[in-house]
This record gives C-alpha cells, sequence and structure tokens, in this order.
C-alpha cells in the first residue's frame, strides 16, 4: 500500500475500537455544515474544514452537543489554494490513524473567473482541484478503513463537458456559466474515473447533487445578473429544500453501512440515483482530467504514488 502521509514530529492520535472518523470540508456553514452535524449525531468523530474561526466555533460547539466527549477539530483553511489544503491533508494524519468518510462540500457559484495568489482559477481550484488533491492524499487512510467514503457533493450530472484541458485556468474564457459549469462536470469525471481505479477496494466513491438548497451560495453567489440576484430569494423561498434534506443524502452514502456498492454512482436528493451521463464515463476525458490534475498538484503529493490507490 500507499504510505500515507504523516507529521515528522509527533504521532496520530490512535483512534479507539470502533470509533469512526469523518472529514467534511466547507463544514461550517450551508449543507457542509448540516453533513458534519449528522455525521456526529450518526456517532462519528467529525474533523471539519472552513475559512472563518467565528463560525466554526460555534460548530464546534454544536458537534459537542450532538455527541458530547469525543474530540472534535476544526480546521481552519482556504481551499482554493492548494498550499492550505496540503496542510489540512498534513493536520488530519497528525489528528488520527483512521479516517472512514470524507465528505466535500466545500464551493463557491461564480460565473466569473478569478486566479489566486498560486496563479489558479479560484473557482476550479475551490470546486474541484483541492478535492482531487485531498482525495490522493487521503485514499491510503481510506482504503484502511473497513468501509471507506469518498463523497462529492456537486452537481453529479447537470452540466455539460464545457472543460477546455488547454486553457483549465481559464485565462482565454469569458465570464459566464462555463465558469463554475465546468468545475462541476470535473467532479463528475473525478466520481467516475476514482471509483474504476478503485474497484477491488473497501472505498466507495459517489457523487451528489443536493438539489436547490436554501444556503449562501446563492446569495453570495459571483457575476449573476443583477434580476437574478434580486430574484433569489423568492426562488429559494418557493423552491429550495432546507440544508437538512439537503444532508440526508451525503450523511448516508458516507456513513449508512447499507450503502455499499455505490462507488462510481451519481444521486440527487432524497436518496434518489441518478443516471450517469456518457459524457462523464469517457475515458479520454476522465484520464485527460486526471492527468492534468496530477501535473497541477504534483509538488502537493508527498508520499503518495502517482495512482494515488492501493496496489
Amino acid at each position: 500500500m500507499v504510505s500515507f502521509p504523516r507529521a515528522r514530529s509527533g504521532g496520530a492520535v490512535t483512534a479507539g475500537a470502533g470509533e469512526r472518523v469523518s472529514l467534511v470540508t466547507g463544514g461550517t456553514g450551508g449543507i457542509g455544515r448540516t453533513v458534519a452535524l449528522g455525521l456526529a449525531r450518526g456517532g462519528d468523530r467529525v474533523l471539519f474544514v472552513g475559512r472563518s474561526e467565528e463560525r466554526g466555533s460555534r460548530v464546534l460547539d454544536e458537534l459537542r452537543q450532538a455527541l458530547p466527549g469525543v474530540d472534535h477539530v476544526f480546521l481552519p483553511a482556504d481551499l482554493s489554494l492548494l498550499s492550505e489544503t496540503a496542510r489540512v491533508a498534513d493536520r488530519v494524519a497528525r489528528l488520527s490513524d483512521r479516517l472512514d468518510a470524507a465528505v466535500f462540500c466545500a464551493g463557491i457559484l461564480s460565473t466569473i473567473p478569478e486566479w489566486t495568489s498560486e496563479g489558479l482559477e479560484r473557482n476550479f481550484v475551490l470546486n474541484y482541484l483541492t478535492r482531487y488533491l485531498l482525495a490522493r492524499r487521503l485514499l491510503p487512510v481510506l482504503t484502511e478503513a473497513p468501509s471507506g467514503r469518498l463523497v462529492l457533493v456537486s452537481n453529479a450530472g447537470m452540466y455539460g463537458d464545457s472543460l477546455d484541458f488547454d486553457d483549465l485556468q481559464h485565462r482565454r474564457g469569458r465570464p459566464g456559466t462555463r465558469v463554475a459549469g465546468r468545475t462541476q462536470f470535473a467532479n463528475d469525471l473525478l466520481c467516475v474515473e476514482l471509483a474504476d481505479r478503485l474497484r477491488g477496494t473497501r472505498v466507495e466513491v459517489t457523487c451528489v447533487f443536493p438539489g436547490v438548497t436554501d444556503t449562501g451560495v446563492f446569495r453570495n453567489a459571483r457575476g449573476l445578473p443583477r434580476v437574478m440576484r434580486a430574484l433569489a430569494p423568492v426562488v429559494l423561498r418557493l423552491l429550495a429544500s432546507s440544508p437538512e434534506t439537503a444532508a440526508r443524502t451525503p450523511v448516508y452514502l458516507a456513513q449508512d453501512a447499507r450503502a455499499t456498492g455505490t462507488g462510481g454512482r451519481f444521486y440527487g436528493p432524497k436518496l434518489e440515483e441518478r443516471k450517469v451521463p456518457k459524457r462523464a464515463q469517457r475515458q479520454e476525458r476522465r484520464s485527460g482530467l486526471w492527468a492534468a490534475s496530477e501535473k497541477l498538484v504534483r509538488p502537493y503529493l508527498e508520499q503518495v504514488g502517482s495512482k494515488g490507490e492501493t496496489k
């Protein structure tokens, strides 16, 4: 097995017998917060990532009420930066020698391309590339779990293939729905590719469209036309489900013993299975994105093999 990166000083805390451990990104608000609480209520020790120290502290208090006597941990980080994402992976390794589930909820909605201090397009990194990096860094320990689960909360088949491998950072692209859409389709490809690479292991990789949900994603969206921003509160009030409803599927897929044999499948609200579109199954697109992603994150793949999987 590929060795999991460990801290140079001090060992990981050994999980107690039968103690499940889960990681949630975007855990300080919206669907991510509700997923974290759902996992805690189901008995998991929760490690969760977010940017706001204040909101992180509040969610930590909620987790301690949901499952007292367990060392839940808030990991402050900006997941639009690969360097901070790698730091999260290092911290997880120091915090626990066991990881049963990772639920990736962090993401933004934007029609405007932006570039980070690392020179990468922010939407692409936050919605997709840091998920790829975390998956690669965490797969060895997930594979060691009795039943490892990796859940991508995205749009699961809702977007077409608008990825341009020659311009993944959208330097030549225009503002518009493609800015967000290409990142969502990248999650589709990642789910199918990872599930294929992990066939025969104990890890289940799934992709979830949670439905239109009443969270800050739409209220904080960047670049939406003024009329859409004005109508968003009305639309959310009439059509959106609650974060509790949206979190039901990812919590089930991450924790429930019945969610076996789900690898490579797409799901929607209320545990409804969705058809995996043929465009997400195309081998050349899956392998092309994998190779491009690996090149971008290579400096942060300490001790992880080129396939990111059990050998």
